[in-house]
């Protein structure tokens, strides 16, 4: 959307019915299950502007009830394939806990990819997962003890000297912003901005960012090898 989406407020409702982007069955290309098979559902809308972000997530007129989402995920889902991964946008913009609860009772294992902004009461299961990518200085106290890594999007243009992270806004290019920092202790991964015609010093800025300070590269997979 490269900061020309609108700002979408958290929505109040039962969680029966989404707004949905798409449903796609790919490889999961970042974070803890980088290289796994996948069903990504791609929520509609998000609460945030960034503008380097290419994703599109506001061209869907699609609101499926529950039972039509999950058909849709058991029909592009191999057998092989176990691991739903909600994203957006910002999936926490909607009520997904409704449907994270069917999809755990199915057996799957669940991930949420969020910017942590915005929290939910969301289940305690060993199948859910949250990974955070700040793109703000701060994320709900709510959220941050639930989160099982954190993933930065490294600009080679705004990192910080001291500890390898982002150090720029995401909202308006050229600003200042320290972005969250997470807790001592927290598993963190850096991935590379796939900005137009910097690509490859944003690698360089993100390999060198893990080796320095132990964490762990990310790069975008699926885009790599050509998969949505």
């Amino acid at each position: 959307m490269f900061g020309k989406n609108p700002v979408r407020t958290q929505e109040a409702g039962d969680g029966q019915r989404l707004w949905i982007q798409e449903v796609f069955y790919t490889l999961q290309g970042e974070g803890p299950f980088s290289g796994q098979p996948a069903v990504f559902i791609r929520t509609a809308g998000c609460n945030l502007r960034c503008f380097w972000c290419d994703t599109d997530f506001e061209s869907s007129e699609w609101r499926p009830d529950l039972s039509e989402i999950t058909a849709t995920v058991e029909s592009l889902r191999p057998a092989h394939c176990d691991l739903i991964v909600i994203t957006g946008g910002e999936p926490m913009r909607q009520n997904i806990v409704p449907l994270i609860r069917i999809l755990l009772s199915k057996g799957y294992r669940v991930q949420i990819e969020t910017n942590g902004t915005l929290w939910l009461d969301l289940p305690e299961h060993e199948n859910l997962s949250i990974i955070c990518s700040p793109k703000t200085p701060t994320i709900s106290s709510d959220l941050v003890e639930r989160i099982d890594a954190f993933k930065y999007v490294v600009l080679h243009t705004n990192m910080d000297s001291e500890d390898g992270l982002p150090s720029g806004s995401t909202q308006l290019a050229d600003r200042p912003s320290r972005l969250f920092r997470p807790p001592d202790g927290a598993t963190i991964y850096v991935s590379p901005c796939d900005e137009r015609g910097q690509l490859e010093a944003n690698i360089k800025a993100a390999t060198e960012s893990a080796l320095k300070h132990g964490y762990r590269l990310s790069l975008q997979t699926h885009k790599i090898i050509g998969l949505p």
